[in-house]
């Protein structure tokens, strides 16, 4: 087993990323509201470690991203853009001699994986503006909470770029390809209203009170059995790229529950008539 590694919490907070743990939540708070929670390089790692951190830390069931300051993201801190990363125009079919095919030049595409793949689920708390990547970085959230202000724009063709931070692949996971297109041929702002009715996220509640249901809904998920809870959400992400044989395959896999596992418990809760005592096992 590998050494534990201690998160450097002060780093991130540097960075512009508050962590905390409560009740078995992990809190990642984009803290730049000065800019709307932009992204810069720094704050992207600071990220990706935090994701690492909900996803090996035991004491870590659930967890809970958020932007201070009324906005949830507004995409990337152009301002520190490296031009030897734009890429030059080519011709569709070509392949590109800077080979962005999977994204990890950016590395934003790393921090959807690991939203993703993470073993533990992810409620996404958003305010105000979720643009560019704030947009796919809210989208790629488990449970997806939004304020009745909450603005979702894939303004990528608005600068002249295809989708990215996996926009394709998220907003074809949560909408019809029509309604996928129109989203992102426009580029134009999404209302919170407007994404419940297409599908977008899970709730809209006043604004205000955004913060406190993904907390109320993330702290629900830190009681229930985490890591069938990690396993139900790789199930749900891996079909649609699956036939009906290898759902099932993945679901006899996934049956095996061992003694003294929050499946052991669930049943035995059951028998006993009582309500199950979930430890995250």
């Amino acid at each position: 087993m590998e050494h534990y590694t201690a998160p450097d919490i002060e780093a991130w907070k540097e960075a512009g990323l508050d962590f905390h743990i409560e009740n078995q939540v992990a809190f990642l708070i984009l803290n730049r509201p000065h800019i709307k929670n932009a992204v810069t390089h720094p704050l992207r790692n600071a990220i990706l470690k935090a994701l690492d951190e909900v996803n090996i830390n035991p004491d870590i069931r659930a967890a809970v991203i958020h932007g201070a300051g009324g906005a949830f993201c507004s995409g990337a801190d152009l301002s520190e853009a490296d031009h030897n990363e734009i890429p030059v125009p080519y011709r569709r079919g070509e392949r590109h001699h800077m080979a962005r095919e999977d994204g990890l030049m950016f590395g934003w595409f790393r921090v959807i994986e690991k939203m993703i793949q993470n073993l533990k689920p992810i409620v996404t708390a958003v305010d105000g503006a979720a643009y560019g990547f704030g947009c796919n970085f809210a989208l790629a959230g488990d449970i997806i909470v939004a304020g009745e202000t909450a603005r979702f724009c894939e303004v990528f063709v608005q600068r002249g770029l295809p989708l990215e931070a996996s926009g394709a692949y998220l907003l074809t996971r949560s909408v019809s390809p029509a309604i996928a297109k129109e989203i992102a041929l426009f580029g134009e702002p999404v209302s919170a209203p407007q994404a419940l009715a297409w599908g977008l996220v899970n709730r809209v509640v006043p604004a205000d009170q955004v913060l406190v249901e993904a907390t109320k809904l993330a702290e629900k998920l830190a009681n229930g059995p985490t890591i069938m809870i990690g396993q139900i959400k790789a199930q749900i992400n891996d079909a649609l790229d699956q036939n009906l044989r290898q759902t099932w395959k993945d679901e006899v896999t996934y049956l095996g529950l061992g003694p003294g596992s929050d499946g052991a418990e669930a049943m035995l809760a059951f028998k006993e008539k009582r309500a199950p005592k979930f430890t995250g096992r």
